[in-house]
C-alpha cells in the first residue's frame, strides 16, 4: 500500500511524494515479481576432463634423461577486458565508481558530486552485484536504505548474479544548499535504469525487468564529520 505525503522546506511545499506504508524499502529494485521457471536440471555442472576429474592419471612423457615427467596444462590468462554479466556468467573487471573530491565539499557542486557518485554505486551493484561502495556512501541512519541494501542482497541467489540494471541519472537540488525541516539536504534525482535479469548458478534466468524504468527520487543527504552521508530516500509521485 502506498501513501502520499508532502516535501516541505525553509521555502515551503514543494513536491508531493509517494511513500510505501511499510517503508520505502524496494522501490529502487528493478526486478518485479514475475519468476521464471528452471528448465532442465538447473542444479547440473558441466564435468570437467578426465584428467582434472581425477579418475585417470595423465601419461608419462619420456625424457632424455630417462625419467618421465607428467605432462603440464597450461593456464588460461584471464580476460582483463571489462565484460558486462549476462546468462553465461557475472561481470567482470568492471571499474568501481571513485568519490571525486568535490564530493567531500559542503558545497552545491559537492552535494551534486555526492549524489552522482551515490546513484553510481547503485548502479555498479545491480552490475556486479557489490553493494559494498553504495553502502559505504550511505548514512547508518537511513534505515530504509539498510533494508533496501539487505533486499537487493537477498534478491541474487547463492551462486547466481546479477546482469544489466545499469543507472543513469539527471540531478537537481532542490532549494539550493538550503536545509529542509529535518535539516537534510535535498536532491532531485531523475533516474533511467537499463533492463535487469536475476541468473541462478547455471545461467537460467530467475527474475527480469525486460523494461528500460524511468523514476525520480528525493534524496535526502547530511554532511557529517567531513563527508556526506545519504540519510534517506523517497520516490516522486508519476
Amino acid at each position: 500500500m502506498v501513501s502520499a505525503r508532502t516535501h516541505s522546506t525553509a521555502a515551503g511545499t514543494r513536491w508531493r511524494r509517494s511513500v510505501p506504508a511499510a517503508g520505502a524499502v524496494a522501490v529502487l529494485l528493478a526486478v518485479g515479481p514475475t519468476l521464471f521457471g528452471c528448465t532442465g536440471d538447473p542444479g547440473g555442472t558441466t564435468t570437467g576432463s578426465p584428467a582434472a576429474s581425477g579418475g585417470t592419471t595423465a601419461s608419462p612423457v619420456a625424457s632424455t634423461s630417462g625419467t618421465a615427467s607428467p605432462s603440464v596444462s597450461a593456464t588460461p590468462t584471464p580476460d582483463p577486458r571489462p565484460t558486462a554479466g549476462s546468462a553465461k556468467g557475472p561481470a567482470r573487471n568492471l571499474p568501481k565508481p571513485v568519490m571525486p573530491a568535490a564530493a567531500k565539499q559542503k558545497t552545491e557542486a559537492g552535494l551534486l558530486a555526492y549524489s552522482k557518485y551515490w546513484v553510481d554505486a547503485l548502479s555498479y551493484a545491480y552490475e556486479t552485484d557489490d553493494i559494498s561502495p553504495a553502502q559505504a556512501a550511505t548514512s547508518r541512519a537511513c534505515v530504509d536504505c539498510t533494508a533496501l541494501y539487505d533486499a537487493f542482497t537477498k534478491s541474487v541467489p547463492k551462486d547466481g548474479w546479477g546482469a544489466g540494471g545499469k543507472i543513469t541519472s539527471e540531478l537537481q537540488l532542490v532549494d539550493r544548499l538550503v536545509p529542509d525541516i529535518n535539516g537534510n539536504y535535498v536532491v532531485m534525482a531523475r533516474l533511467t535504469q537499463q533492463p535487469y535479469t536475476v541468473f541462478d548458478s547455471v545461467g537460467v534466468p530467475k527474475a527480469r525487468n525486460p523494461n528500460v524504468a524511468r523514476y525520480s527520487l528525493l534524496l535526502y543527504a547530511n554532511f557529517v564529520n567531513g563527508r556526506w552521508g545519504l540519510m534517506n530516500y523517497d520516490r516522486l509521485e508519476g
